[in-house]
């Protein structure tokens, strides 16, 4: 893999040991082999617990993985967790990881839509586990009043809110059952913090997803004239997940390289701008932070289990390996614990889908895909194949660019 920076110079990816060489590197004969796949029946890195509260959402965003419009997962609903559910659940939690310092993360839906529940939740949390265990909700914002920030802001529970940039981009795709845009109660809830609970801002992120990059200039320049949502950390931007239904289409290089050499150039000019760091950083992060190791004959695959992080607990009180996996690829329940029979078939199935695919890709080390994708046919990760080794290039054009440019912290 190869690119061209604007200068004319060229740079090659070596995927054997993840270096970056000047000209034109040719690798067609080293291929990567895998080491062979173990059983396993234990999980020892879980420190995070995602917890389903429930199914119900107050708002429709037009994306949503509940919408209907993605296969293998479910639809807005009525389910929602129980008191003693929860009890249940932190028996399960303390089985699985024992003295361990815990991260418990509420989920929906829409979790404020059961405030009291979550109260309960962590009042039950702080009693077991005291101060050995610290909380988050990822919430849309629009349920967020004086009663409900007050009280968690007195109880260190982290905010995740999601806020697709400014005003009307946001209220394109987060609206309501009827409709109607949700930016202004997300933002005035932003600013009642602000105001009254300063000091909660750290515990305050946001989160925003974008339907399409071509917004992300735009939403930059809003946002850094915007005295209130500079005050916040914006933790992440990303882009949709692949949806099938609605079609995956196939990224051209050339057209996507001048989008992100567009965004790159009014970040030359804007460097303070925030939204602009935060999405060029985080395409950046792997080729900043590479190491550079000679993967000789024989690497292990990156199949998430055994050694995940966190687990997903519905409000079914299903286990899945993530928030993120299709609901259909469960792993136990709360009751019985995990299926460890099911947790081995689907990494086995992960696997051999990608022992082939992987062995000659100049990606994988820098690869996207995880388990999520075991539920896609061929067609399909042939795909989502073809974009993630676009988007490695492009990524590596960045950071050879930005390089040049002196643009590299």
């Amino acid at each position: 893999m190869h690119i061209q920076t604007i200068r004319g110079n060229i740079y090659s990816y070596l995927r054997r040991t993840n270096e970056i060489v000047g000209g034109v590197a040719d690798e067609s004969d080293y291929t990567w082999r895998f080491n062979p796949l173990n059983q396993f029946n234990t999980m020892s890195e879980i420190e995070m617990f995602i917890i389903g509260i429930t199914e119900q959402c107050n708002l429709r965003c037009t994306y949503c993985c509940y919408s209907g419009d993605y296969v293998n997962n479910r639809i807005h609903g009525s389910h929602t967790l129980t008191g003693r559910d929860i009890d249940v659940i932190y028996d399960f939690i303390q089985q699985i990881a024992g003295n361990r310092r815990l991260r418990i993360a509420f989920y929906g839906g829409e979790p404020l839509l059961q405030y009291q529940l979550i109260q309960y939740a962590i009042i039950r949390g702080r009693e077991r586990w005291g101060n050995n265990v610290d909380f988050s909700i990822s919430t849309n914002g629009v349920l967020l009043n004086n009663e409900k920030i007050e009280w968690l802001s007195i109880n260190s529970v982290e905010l995740a809110i999601s806020i697709d940039g400014t005003k009307v981009f946001h209220n394109k795709h987060r609206v309501d059952i009827m409709g109607n845009g949700s930016y202004e109660r997300v933002y005035s809830a932003l600013s009642h913090i602000k105001e009254t609970y300063p000091e909660y801002i750290p515990c305050v992120l946001l989160q925003m997803t974008l339907v399409a990059f071509s917004d992300i200039i735009q939403i930059a320049r809003e946002w850094n004239s915007d005295g209130l949502l500079k005050s916040f950390v914006l933790s992440n931007i990303h882009g949709l997940s692949p949806n099938f239904i609605n079609g995956v289409k196939t990224v051209d290089y050339e057209e996507t390289k001048q989008l992100y050499l567009h965004i790159l150039d009014a970040y030359e000019k804007h460097q303070d701008w925030v939204v602009l760091k935060i999405f060029l950083d985080e395409c950046l992060a792997y080729w900043k932070d590479r190491p550079i190791i000679d993967a000789g004959q024989s690497v292990p695959m990156a199949t998430c289990m055994p050694i995940n992080s966190k687990i997903y607990i519905d409000s079914q009180m299903q286990i899945g390996i993530c928030e993120k996996v299709a609901d259909k690829y469960r792993i136990g329940n709360v009751k019985n614990g995990i299926d460890w029979k099911r947790a081995n078939e689907i990494v086995e199935e992960y696997y051999h889908k990608r022992v082939e695919r992987c062995k000659y890709c100049p990606a994988i080390r820098m690869c996207d895909m995880c388990l999520t994708a075991v539920e896609y046919s061929d067609e399909q990760w042939d795909i989502l194949c073809h974009n993630e080794r676009v988007y490695a290039q492009i990524f590596m054009f960045l950071y050879c660019e930005m390089a040049e440019r002196g643009l590299i912290k």
